[in-house]
């Protein structure tokens, strides 16, 4: 299984804004160029946050992109259910008629799809935006 960019970018971008400005505006450029993620797309993820309600923008020559949260109360999970949706691996857990066959009941797989969906958000659900930056820094300072 594979994680989308839009959440592995999303997910780099909310960590150098809270690494680089919690409450205090950063601007896309330097984030861009520290990330090395296209501003193009990092802008399409933006809105998304946006309309999330967990990140804001000042306008203006000292304006930038802020948390609207602190850190730590920002899951890992959350991101994902803002930027992606379900961690369902398979849409028939979230909606048995989803299912072209009409046999999630009797489906030789779905109790495997269930672990793998609660096994992703075992490790997502308890992990902070916070940690990550954590994480990060202690990386870039071994540089």
């Amino acid at each position: 299984m594979k994680l989308s960019t839009r959440f592995r970018y999303g997910t780099r971008f909310l960590v150098d804004l809270g690494a680089h400005g919690f409450k205090k505006p950063v601007r896309l450029k330097e984030i861009v160029e520290r990330q090395k993620i296209s501003k193009r797309y990092l802008e399409q993820i933006i809105i998304t946050l946006k309309a999330a309600g967990i990140i804001r923008t000042v306008k203006g020559a000292k304006g930038g992109y802020y948390l609207t949260d602190d850190p730590e109360s920002l899951r890992l999970m959350d991101i994902y259910n803002i930027l992606e949706g379900s961690t369902s691996p398979v849409d028939c857990l979230e909606d048995p008629k989803a299912c072209p066959f009409d046999m999630v009941e009797t489906c030789s797989t779905i109790d495997t799809w269930r672990k793998l969906k609660t096994a992703i958000e075992g490790v997502i659900k308890d992990v902070t935006l916070a940690d990550l930056i954590r994480d990060w820094r202690k990386k870039i300072s071994i540089r």
